[in-house]
């Protein structure tokens, strides 16, 4: 990828971020269809929108990964829940050494599926920025039956995150329930017919104009 590219997509990446407040719109839901000017998206809230696509559009794919692919050195965005005073991971993207400072920072984000406790929406906030350290980390719950104390796995297997951005950092633990996607730069042509989709637009005269685009590979459903 040439240098400009690299550039553009990075910094349109951002406006997920640094331009939350000026109220961008998100959104995600499935590709009902797309042409070379238009991107037709049946949302998950039920309804279906028509967001204009243009040269300045700038696309991404999303894959499958895992927790063993959020390494010390790399980037990464997360929206996280606030339980017992400490940020748990509902999501996590990694980002491609090109996207490195997309987004960075810590910031008020949309209300996602809780995937640590059933799938009810719950409150979020999305940190963007370099892991400074991933350790595992090994917890415990434990019960009372008939005066014998008993052990049983809470979060094991579970990544506890130190994540720095300008200005701060946030320590994150990633239970093995968070899915956690891969980016890569994309282009129009990734966007498929039913496959997962989360669009960042801006209001225009005559309706939603897309910032970004990014879409899910070989059915990844897009988490973010």
């Amino acid at each position: 990828m040439n240098r400009l590219l690299s550039t553009t997509i990075a910094a349109t990446l951002a406006l997920a971020g640094t331009a939350y407040a000026a109220g961008p719109e998100r959104v995600r839901g499935t590709i009902v269809s797309a042409t070379e000017t238009t991107l037709t998206v049946h949302t998950n809230s039920g309804q279906t929108d028509t967001i204009e696509l243009s040269p300045t559009t700038v696309y991404a794919t999303a894959t499958r990964s895992s927790l063993g692919a959020i390494q010390p050195g790399g980037f990464i965005g997360t929206a996280t829940k606030t339980q017992n005073g400490h940020q748990v991971a509902l999501e996590v993207v990694v980002f491609p050494p090109s996207m490195r400072g997309a987004g960075e920072g810590h910031y008020g984000w949309d209300s996602l599926p809780d995937t640590t406790a059933g799938g009810s929406a719950v409150h979020s906030s999305m940190t963007n920025g370099n892991v400074m350290s991933a350790m595992p980390v090994h917890m415990t719950a434990s019960s009372m039956t008939n005066g014998n104390v008993q052990t049983a796995s809470g979060m094991g297997g579970a990544k506890q995150l130190t994540v720095t951005y300008t200005g701060g950092q946030q320590t994150i633990t990633v239970p093995r329930s968070a899915p956690v996607v891969a980016l890569a730069p994309g282009n129009r042509a990734d966007l498929s017919t039913g496959a997962s989709v989360f669009v960042v637009a801006v209001p225009g005269a005559s309706g939603l104009s897309a910032n970004r685009v990014v879409v899910g590979l070989d059915g990844v459903k897009l988490p973010m």
